[in-house]
């Protein structure tokens, strides 16, 4: 009945190599679909095909670079769980995917596929890959419907994974869903507690490429983030989306000591500017992060000229002079200054000392002032909202991997 080349059954003695790196160096979507109906039988069930999730974000996190995760659940209707947006850090999507609700209902498959295909439609970036990975114990309650979906999914050039679990799954249907070559994209489990044995098999599958250790390489430079926390953030949920930003522009240098490595310091503003802390205090990329994303939201003004002070003041006491060291500058804002011409002088000032100014601005407001700060328009990024900072790319070439 089975397709034993792709069925793994639960044997005890069975014990998988530990993951190593594969070749991920090409951004990816991914996104998880997860049943979510009566079949399951209880939330510890459930559970399971979180855990499952979680893992194999995990064994993603350090190769996946900028890519993005999601996750759909589906019973009478689909959810939209997490969307692709929502997380830059993979600590904060396996948080959330651990608390979602199990909810019970009939198997509306096509509801889901649906709502994955047009979430990749909105989102479709060039230069990523598209991929889904479905999660289902049994046959969907419509489908005719779900092979329609499936239709519309493979002329997009989505690359599907699809997940069998127990006895009563339609394993046509499977097939249907998964990309070819089938054997390498359809999977079948005895039962929920079988997913684990799944986890290489599907992170290669993802990641597909020789099995290598990366090893990366950096340009050197100082590099100082402004980052708003004004009233108009409104909360510390939207400032920690600009934090959120924040880590994942580090991710893509190397913190250090080194020479050739990067030093990164904080500023925050409101009211007043705040050294969070300067270039020299951390040295290495997660305590930089942690620092960052331990940062608390203020509220006030926007007197974004006193970051910009700080940050002179820091560039002219403490950046390395070499010219092999670029000097970089980060004002991420939701809105205008509250001085305007103060900010104007303070912008002048740093652009004096050589220093790269990239502005990014989150909400509906005039770009003029980002431009003004910016050292030229192909450092400027405005987004409508925080959620979207996600879809902001600069490309640094400070790291270099291979």
């Amino acid at each position: 009945m089975y397709n034993t080349s792709s069925y793994v059954s639960q044997t005890p003695s069975l014990t998988l190599p530990r993951i190593t790196f594969t070749d991920c160096s090409e951004p990816v979507d991914l996104v998880f679909v997860l049943d979510s109906s009566w079949s399951l039988m209880s939330e510890d069930n459930f559970a399971k095909e979180l855990q499952f999730v979680t893992s194999v974000a995990n064994a993603l996190a350090e190769q996946m670079g900028q890519s993005r995760l999601s996750v759909i659940t589906f019973s009478d209707d689909a959810k939209m769980a997490i969307p692709l947006t929502m997380y830059s850090l993979t600590s904060e999507f396996t948080k959330k995917v651990l608390d979602l609700p199990w909810i019970g209902g009939n198997t509306y498959t096509d509801k889901a596929l649906e709502m994955m295909y047009k979430q990749f439609d909105a989102y479709q970036t060039r230069g990523r890959r598209s991929v889904g990975v479905v999660i289902t114990d049994g046959g969907s309650t419509d489908p005719f419907r779900t092979l329609s979906v499936i239709r519309k999914i493979k002329e997009k050039g989505i690359n599907m994974f699809a997940i069998g679990v127990g006895m009563s799954i339609n394993e046509e249907e499977l097939r249907m869903i998964a990309s070819s070559p089938v054997s390498e994209h359809k999977f079948m489990v005895e039962n929920l507690d079988g997913l684990k044995m799944l986890q290489r098999t599907l992170v290669t599958g993802i990641c597909p490429g020789p099995t290598k250790t990366p090893i990366c390489s950096s340009e050197p430079a100082d590099i100082f983030f402004l980052v708003d926390a004004s009233s108009s953030l409104l909360n510390q949920e939207n400032f920690a989306k600009e934090l959120q930003f924040v880590v994942r522009i580090v991710d893509n240098i190397i913190v250090g000591a080194r020479p050739d490595d990067s030093r990164v310091g904080v500023i925050t503003f409101s009211t007043d500017a705040t050294l969070e802390f300067g270039l020299s205090r951390h040295t290495s990329n997660r305590a930089v992060k942690d620092a960052i994303l331990a940062l608390n939201f203020t509220t006030g003004d926007t007197f974004t000229h006193k970051a910009i002070d700080i940050m002179y003041d820091q560039f002219s006491k403490f950046m390395r002079r070499s010219p092999r060291v670029k000097k970089i500058g980060f004002v991420i804002t939701d809105g205008q200054s509250t001085d305007p011409n103060s900010l104007r002088a303070s912008i002048d000032k740093v652009k004096g000392l050589g220093i790269e100014i990239y502005a990014v601005g989150a909400g509906d407001f005039d770009s003029q002032e980002l431009e003004m700060m910016a050292s030229d328009r192909s450092k400027v990024a405005q987004v409508d909202n925080l959620d979207k900072l996600n879809e902001i790319t600069f490309k640094l070439n400070l790291k270099t991997c291979t």
